[in-house]
Formats: structure tokens, sequence, C-alpha cells
């Protein structure tokens, strides 16, 4: 009786983290909560977002920024098409694509790039805590919600220009909040924190050529 009672502990341990139920705490977050949260990653240099949410990250704010930013990109994407395709008098079809593709980038993105920095963190021994990470890297997309919107504006060097600066502003959000802890592990601490912050200045420009570049 005593081997499979331990058995299924051990069993618990190893798929917690697979595990729905594991991750419910993390939902459970007020709107004040997620409202400043939010307002924060709009003030990037502040590098308080960490410190602040160490005790009680939460997944629900990054859900719903995420999927709003899904849904806005592929949105505007296809009115803007669709606008410069009636100006030009050109046939426009729907592209069922957008969603998919805006689905898969960001889900993936806020989904891989803190894991694969959650192992990166733990072989240079500054730990971070994964549900943090998630956490962090979702709140760093909500600055591209407004900047899908502005995008809507047909100027192809504003749209440059709002995607530079989103892009900036998202990519010094995760790095400030990332390099005080990393700065303690060792010389490196600085080509990981140019890696992070260059990554998300990458998926800024992905996000520019790929939904607000208009080809007729």
């Amino acid at each position: 009786g005593g081997g499979a009672g331990s058995d299924d502990a051990g069993q618990g341990g190893w798929f917690r983290m697979f595990s729905v139920a594991a991750y419910k705490p993390y939902f459970d977050v007020d709107t004040s909560d997620v409202v400043e949260r939010i307002w924060e990653s709009v003030f990037p240099f502040r590098g308080t977002f960490t410190e602040k949410t160490s005790e009680n990250p939460d997944l629900y704010g990054p859900f719903w920024t995420c999927t709003t930013l899904i849904f806005v990109a592929a949105s505007i994407a296809t009115f803007v098409t669709y606008l410069s395709h009636k100006w030009h008098k050109k046939e426009w079809n729907y592209d069922i694509n957008l969603v998919t593709w805006s689905a898969g980038l960001f889900y993936g993105y806020v989904t891989f790039v803190p894991l694969g920095l959650y192992v990166i963190l733990k072989y240079f021994s500054a730990p971070a805590g994964l549900v943090q990470l998630w956490c962090l890297y979702g709140y760093s997309l909500f600055i591209f919600i407004p900047a899908s919107l502005l995008s809507i504006v047909p100027i192809e060097i504003f749209r440059w220009v709002i995607a530079g600066v989103a892009g900036f502003m998202s990519a010094t959000f995760v790095a400030m909040n990332l390099r005080a802890h990393i700065v303690n592990s060792g010389e490196r601490w600085f080509l990981i924190v140019a890696g992070i912050f260059l990554l998300q200045l990458g998926l800024a420009v992905l996000l520019k050529l790929y939904f607000f570049t208009i080809t007729v």
C-alpha cells in the first residue's frame, strides 16, 4: 500500500507542471491588479514589475493580453488590406490565415521564449520562476495592441515608427525587469539581456512585416 502511495506522490510531482489545476490560482486575480500591471508595462523604465509581482504572478492578464492582440492584429491587418484593395479597385479576398498565423506567433512566443529563458537562467545559476516569466512576457505584449490600432494610418514610415517604438518599449520592459535578476549571474548577464532585448525587437519587426505591410 505504501509503495503505491509514494508512486502516486511521485507522479503528482512530475505531472504537476502539466496539470490545469496547478495553474488555477494564477487566474484568481483582481481587475485592479491586472490594470496596474498593464499600466506598469506602459512605463518600461521603472523596472519594478518583477519585484511587484514576485509574490503573486498571474496568467489571467497575459492570456487576455495575448488573445486580444491576436484578434486586434488580424482584424486591423484585414481591414487595412481591404481598404487598400478597394482604393485600387482590386478584388479582395478574406485571408483566414491571418488569425491562424497571429495565434501561432503570439501564443507560441509567450509560451516558448520564457520556457527557453527559464532553462538558460537555470543553467547560469540565476533561476527565475516559470510562471513569473510567462507573466512578464504576457504583459510585455500589451503595448502592441495600441500600436496595432495606430497602424491603421496608411503611411508606411508612420507604421515603421509605431512598430519600432512599441518594440523598443516592450523590449525595454522585459530587459529592465530581468536585468536586476540576471546581473548577479556573472559577466555573461549582458549577453542574456541583449538577447532578450533583440528577440523582442524582432517580434515587433515580424508584426510590422507580416501584418502591416500591404501588397495589392
